[in-house]
């Protein structure tokens, strides 16, 4: 018996419509993606974020001897001479601009000591103070807590010659004050 040349036809249909549907669904394994719904906002756009401020800045500082005179030119061209009893005093008025919303920092200072002739050095004491926006700072270094206005950070550094010094000791003798560093650093911002 002789085949129909229409089942034939609708076999070999049916076969290229499988090979089409396989191919379509090995499409979509392969990547291919179709249409679905989405949306997008946008969020945080110009959004200006500003930077605080640290900044110590130094003022113009002045000496005066026990009797309370402005030797400032004298000490600085080393004219001034000192003499059991007196006491030179430095004073500076500095100022912390600290601005910023978790800022915390610590103002110190380090006093470099005298250096010179041993027996001139054996009669003098050398010591620095501070005082921040007018309350007294104790030891070294004092927090410092971010404000709006800048704040005043006052230094002194004394140094005295013992009353007490006889015999004509470190007479014609000449020490070196190192100088006062002040400095202003960041502390850690506290994690939540």
């Amino acid at each position: 018996m002789a085949r129909s040349t229409t089942s034939r036809s609708v076999s070999t249909t049916w076969k290229a419509a499988a090979a089409a549907g396989v191919g379509v669904v090995l499409l979509g394994a392969g990547g291919a993606t179709f249409a679905e719904w989405s949306d997008a906002e946008a969020a945080a756009t110009d959004t200006e974020i500003t930077a605080g401020v640290l900044d110590l800045a130094a003022g113009e500082g002045t000496w005066t001897n026990v009797a309370g005179a402005d030797v400032t030119a004298a000490v600085a061209d080393g004219s001034y001479l000192i003499v059991p009893g007196d006491a030179l005093t430095y004073r500076e008025t500095m100022t912390i601009d600290a601005r910023g919303d978790l800022l915390r920092a610590t103002v110190a200072h380090n006093l470099t000591g005298l250096s010179g002739d041993a027996e001139l050095l054996a009669h003098l004491e050398a010591g620095a103070t501070m005082s921040l926006n007018g309350t007294p700072v104790t030891g070294t270094s004092a927090p410092v807590v971010a404000e709006d206005e800048t704040q005043t950070l006052d230094v002194t550094v004394t140094v005295a010659f013992d009353a007490a010094t006889a015999e004509l000791a470190g007479q014609g003798q000449e020490v070196t004050l190192g100088g006062l560093d002040v400095t202003l650093t960041q502390d850690t911002v506290p994690a939540r």
